[in-house]
């Protein structure tokens, strides 16, 4: 599975991203590309310890349950509901979101790539190695890339 702290997979991240329009149909779900991409600023910031997260007890902080959903199995389309610690960050202008969502995800790959890189755990999976934090976060991004058609 591709990991965001892959270079080429961080530039194609950076192309599909560049692609993304306010005008973009969503497939499934019902947020606007603008909501998607604040969605995903949270994602970053909340590994990255820029916001702060209510840790759950869930099953998936099993090595296993978490492996078969964050890597084997298909992700719900808009079945699920989102995460309170997900939803903070509202959209302002469509481009000004999409310069947020870049240096966020600036900051996350260079926090990914340092030798002994720190994050705050996933409020459902709980801590993570990095390797974990590159793969599952690049699986997310695709999910909504795809919701997008990008």
């Amino acid at each position: 599975m591709p990991s965001l702290f892959d270079p080429a997979t961080e530039a194609t991240v950076r192309q599909r991203a560049a692609r993304l329009t306010p005008a973009s149909p969503a497939r499934w779900g019902r947020m606007q590309p603008a909501q998607m991409l604040c969605h995903l600023v949270d994602a970053f910031r909340v590994p990255l310890g820029e916001s702060p997260a209510q840790y759950k007890w869930t099953p998936f902080r099993f090595f296993l349950m978490r492996w078969l959903f964050v890597h084997l199995l298909p992700w719900p389309k808009g079945k699920l509901p989102t995460m309170r610690e997900f939803q903070q960050t509202q959209p302002v202008e469509f481009q000004e979101d999409l310069e947020t969502w870049n240096a966020a995800l600036t900051r996350f790959v260079a926090r990914g790539r340092q030798l002994r890189p720190e994050w705050k755990p996933h409020p459902a999976f709980g801590a993570l190695p990095n390797w974990e934090w590159g793969r599952m976060v690049y699986r997310h991004i695709d999910h909504h890339f795809q919701q997008f058609g990008v």
